[in-house]
């Protein structure tokens, strides 16, 4: 049996150490503030679209005017693109990885953006695998507790 590497990607990410690897893998160490999206199928095989997102608002729940729908928080906005992709994909799960420059602690600004995203996703309906903080020296899993 040989062992799996971060590169394959076709292999399984079936437990949290062979995902951290993988985003570990792809995305390296941060260089400026963004959110980087991934997603897996329901066999947790990575989908070949990895997505980067800059410019959000700093506070998810910035509103904003939708056409049709009144106001939308920028977190229900992101999520609701976010199932409209995984619909096209398809994918299952979606795995957000929060890339900025800093050291390991986690900010208040991405505790509220992995809070606000979180629960914006519950609503419509995606499955979110993980949420990971990109930084200076690598990356780091954003437990529940980091965020709540």
């Amino acid at each position: 049996m040989t062992k799996q590497t971060a590169a394959d990607r076709e292999a399984p990410l079936t437990d949290d150490i062979l995902l951290t690897e993988r985003v570990s893998h792809l995305l390296g160490q941060a260089h400026r503030r963004q959110i980087w999206m991934m997603f897996l199928d329901e066999d947790d095989v990575q989908a070949p679209l990895i997505i980067p997102c800059a410019d959000l608002p700093s506070d998810p729940g910035e509103t904003f005017a939708a056409t049709g729908s009144g106001d939308v928080t920028a977190a229900d906005a992101l999520a609701w693109r976010v199932s409209a992709l995984m619909e096209e994909l398809p994918a299952a799960q979606a795995v957000f990885s929060w890339e900025r420059p800093g050291g390991p602690q986690v900010g208040a600004e991405e505790r509220a953006w992995a809070r606000g995203l979180g629960a914006a996703c519950a609503r419509a309906g995606v499955r979110v695998r993980a949420q990971f903080v990109v930084h200076d020296r690598g990356v780091r899993v954003l437990a529940p507790d980091d965020y709540a």
